[in-house]
């Protein structure tokens, strides 16, 4: 069974949060769909102090074993002879209670399916350069943080672009034991909403979202009385399914 990854975080201090900037990223897992080669994502900072806020792409290379993550040439994607997944920009700064959009492009060979770890982590500038800030400016900004209790939080979003010739083929099979949900494409599927409820599509499970990637498959239990609800995304497509044994 396939256990979808989710979100790293990143505390930076245990102690508790009493002010300073509180960065929420959306959604935890993107698709770049074969028709897209970018990405908006909008940063909220909810916090009550101004949010300075590095970005880092690592590629995800998976195995049987599981995977490793490989820190990317942005030089040679910046110059278009690589390929990968580039933020613009890689540094964002987010007043209190604000927002600014981040832009994942991807560039190069879209022949396979690829994944990548996008990294938000804010920090406490300590270079005035690296944020374009005064020198005033920055030791301000680390005497008030340095002033409170603060935590800073980094979130992960896994970005998964789809091959440029997105091939969907899904099995779905069942019989009195086991219901299978496999993927024969060439893409991801995502099963949103997977939960098992009795025959009266009440007194159900907590809902779960699985992406399958290709060759990978998910199995469930079959039980008499009840049935599997989910939905069924193959790219922009969806399809809310029922499965099980209602009887």
């Amino acid at each position: 069974m396939l256990k979808t990854i989710f979100f790293t975080v990143i505390t930076l201090t245990s102690m508790p949060a009493m002010a300073g900037p509180a960065i929420n990223v959306g959604e935890l897992n993107e698709y770049i769909q074969p028709e897209k080669s970018t990405l908006a994502k909008r940063i909220n900072n909810t916090g009550d102090a101004t949010a300075f806020v590095r970005v880092s792409v690592d590629e995800m290379i998976f195995t049987d074993r599981g995977y490793t993550e490989n820190r990317l040439d942005t030089s040679a994607l910046i110059k278009g002879t690589g390929t990968g997944l580039i933020s613009s920009p890689a540094r964002l700064i987010i007043p209190a209670k604000g927002m600014q959009t981040n832009r994942l492009v991807f560039t190069g060979s879209r022949d396979n399916e690829r994944y990548y770890r996008v990294r938000y982590i804010p920090v406490i500038p300590q270079d005035a350069q690296e944020f374009g800030l005064s020198k005033d400016d920055a030791k301000k900004y680390q005497d008030e943080i340095s002033a409170g209790v603060t935590v800073l939080t980094g979130f992960g979003t896994i970005v998964t672009v789809l091959p440029s010739s997105a091939r969907f083929n899904t099995r779905i099979t069942e019989d009195s034991r086991t219901l299978k949900i496999s993927n024969n494409g060439n893409a991801s599927i995502v099963i949103q909403s997977l939960k098992e409820c009795d025959k009266n599509l009440k007194n159900c499970t907590n809902v779960t979202t699985h992406q399958l990637r290709p060759g990978m498959k998910l199995e469930k239990p079959v039980t008499t009385g009840k049935v599997w609800q989910y939905v069924l995304h193959e790219g922009m497509q969806n399809k809310s399914l029922t499965s099980g044994k209602p009887l």
